[in-house]
């Protein structure tokens, strides 16, 4: 084994404000990030752990204290050695090899891919608050193109209507599995009505893909976008046909390689792609907002939404995200 300087470190984001959807709130994450050094070059990257999709701060951080690094070179082989790693810890760890790599190279992770300088603009979230606090927020955000409106049952319906009769945003709508399948259709039809562009995952995963189908038929056509129900590359042909598309996440799904996995199966299938994220720091945004040139709805506000961001190198305006030149992820501790 090379010679390589391995670090995990444990930090707390905080938002702005308390984040609410549909089945948690809170505004404290803990976040654990990767650090890779050989040769005078460091990468970073950024493990998001969630309890709703099975994962803990501590079984991350311990995940991560046990990766192995035969040759950090062999991007895909280190990952395929790897792959015991819950999906948040492998994130981290693709990002942390993309970012040594292209520093040492000294590109941009996006040429590392192959890519152009991707110019993002992204949805900015609206967590569950009663209508008035929500529709103050709204205002606020006069200057963004796209607001993603969450909601967790019919009252935030109207909460949904009072923002689209005072913003100029288009609107998304991220439900979190919140309806059941009989009440779903009704529900989505009511956002289409309020000019509503796209809505995410309104039924719970274990519906199957049939539920989603009915809501997309429903509705179209606004696009219906799986989240919950697609967690990996091998979940996106049952979904073809059911819905117009599916949120990838790094956190999620293990990171660049099997994100970049899921957008090309998700197109094989001629579906439409949206990248998201979780609450994550600029450090987790940067390595998604690498490929944000690929997918049609991006959704990468992570960042904006928390109170002191320990990481720098990005810049946001308004919803869009400028990612810079330098090598690497373009991202540093402050």
């Amino acid at each position: 084994m090379r010679h390589m300087e391995i670090g995990v470190q444990r930090l707390t984001a905080r938002t702005k404000r308390a984040f609410a959807i549909a089945h948690s709130s809170s505004e404290v994450f803990e976040r654990m990030v990767l650090t890779l050094g050989e040769d005078g070059f460091t990468g970073y990257g950024e493990a998001a752990p969630t309890a709703y999709y099975g994962e803990s701060a501590a079984e991350a951080t311990s995940a991560l204290d046990r990766v192995e690094i035969h040759d950090p070179w062999d991007v895909e082989g280190t990952l395929g050695a790897n792959l015991h790693l819950p999906p948040s810890a492998l994130a981290a760890l693709d990002a942390a090899l993309h970012d040594l790599a292209a520093k040492r190279l000294g590109v941009p992770v996006y040429w590392l891919l192959g890519l152009a300088r991707p110019e993002p603009v992204s949805a900015y979230t609206l967590g569950i608050a009663d209508p008035e606090t929500t529709v103050g927020e709204a205002k606020r955000l006069s200057g963004y193109p796209i607001l993603k409106m969450k909601v967790g049952g019919w009252e935030d319906l109207e909460t949904v209507r009072a923002v689209s009769e005072v913003s100029g945003a288009r609107l998304w709508v991220d439900a979190n599995e919140a309806f059941s399948p009989q009440e779903a259709v009704e529900a989505a039809l009511e956002l289409k009505r309020m000019g509503v562009e796209m809505v995410e995952q309104p039924v719970p995963a274990s519906a199957g893909p049939e539920a989603l189908r009915k809501v997309a038929e429903a509705v179209r056509p606004v696009p219906v976008v799986a989240d919950e129900s697609a967690v990996a590359a091998r979940d996106v042909p049952g979904l073809a046909g059911c819905v117009a598309g599916v949120n990838v996440k790094l956190a999620k799904c293990g990171g660049i390689r099997h994100a970049l996995e899921m957008i090309h199966t998700a197109r094989a299938h001629g579906m439409l792609v949206m990248l998201g994220c979780m609450v994550e720091t600029t450090l987790g945004i940067a390595a998604a907002a690498q490929l944000s040139g690929l997918v049609d709805f991006v959704d990468l506000d992570g960042a904006m939404l928390l109170a002191d961001d320990p990481f720098s190198g990005l810049s946001y305006e308004n919803g869009r995200i400028f990612l810079p030149e330098t090598p690497g992820l373009g991202v540093e501790p402050r």
